[in-house]
């Protein structure tokens, strides 16, 4: 059997789209604001419809009328909230004199396990002398599409019966930590020397064993690039590019250049 040689390594960079979302982010957005007249106080919203990513926080304008001579405190309060979601009020109260107005925010925080779709969101005031007719605004929740590159190098060469881990570097333009649930590395095309070509001498896939990652899911990423090593992943654990010692003659893997495509799933956070 002849003993090959070295196989220098080249790992193209293979696109991921990711993606993300589990979670979603609502939002209401339906342009407007509308209002409703009761004891006391007048309640307008604005916007009536939101729409957000799921994961990112929106937020409304409330404004709180004091009507027919009412005077005191009010204190706002919303239902409806789809789940994995929470809501606050700033300031999560206010006092009134007659015939004035103040203006809160009320800001809902979606998270990656926020549902998508739709939800119609009450608001009022506590129960008490502020008691108002509720407003219902929309708030919709859509998943979010994130993208993501993946590359690697082997940085050294590859020869018969040698194992080399892959440290992967995973780029993130997003600017939120994209949580993956897959990765993948595959052989997509060996690119022989002109001298191999010309002699004939094959070198096929069927020459290497692509052993893909093994570590722990979600794989967090930060926004920027960062590898395998510098997310803190055990190197045993990488994806690895073995290259078999066969009793064919692998003279054509010489020097040989493999390309690689990389895929990974995920979620933005």
């Amino acid at each position: 059997m002849r003993r090959t040689t070295t196989v220098a390594k080249v790992l193209l960079v293979g696109l991921v789209v990711m993606l993300v979302s589990a979670g979603t982010i609502f939002a209401a957005s339906q342009g407007g604001s509308q209002g409703n007249k009761t004891k006391g106080v007048t309640i307008q919203v604005n916007p009536a419809s939101r729409t957000v990513d799921r994961g990112d926080p929106v937020s409304y304008s409330v404004s709180l009328t004091s009507t027919n001579g009412f005077s005191g405190s009010v204190t706002p309060t919303v239902s409806g909230l789809p789940a994995s979601t929470t809501a606050a009020f700033a300031p999560a109260s206010v006092t009134l004199a007659s015939g004035k107005t103040a203006t809160v925010t009320l800001t809902v925080a979606t998270s990656a396990t926020t549902p998508d779709g739709k939800a119609d969101l009450t608001i009022g005031t506590a129960a008490g002398a502020s008691q108002s007719d509720a407003v219902v605004v929309q708030l919709i929740v859509q998943s979010s599409n994130k993208t993501f590159s993946i590359s690697g190098n082997l940085g050294t060469q590859l020869t018969p019966g040698s194992t080399l881990p892959l440290n992967l570097s995973i780029s993130n333009p997003n600017n939120k930590t994209l949580a993956l649930s897959s990765l993948s590395v595959a052989i997509t095309a060996i690119n022989r020397t002109p001298a191999a070509v010309a002699a004939g001498l094959p070198c096929t896939a069927a020459d290497y064993v692509v052993t893909n990652y093994s570590g722990p899911y979600p794989l967090s990423v930060p926004p920027g690039t960062r590898t395998l090593e510098l997310l803190g992943v055990d190197w045993q654990k990488w994806p690895r590019i073995s290259m078999l010692d066969t009793t064919l003659n692998q003279d054509g893997c010489k020097g040989a250049t493999l390309q690689f495509a990389y895929s990974g799933s995920g979620q933005g956070s």
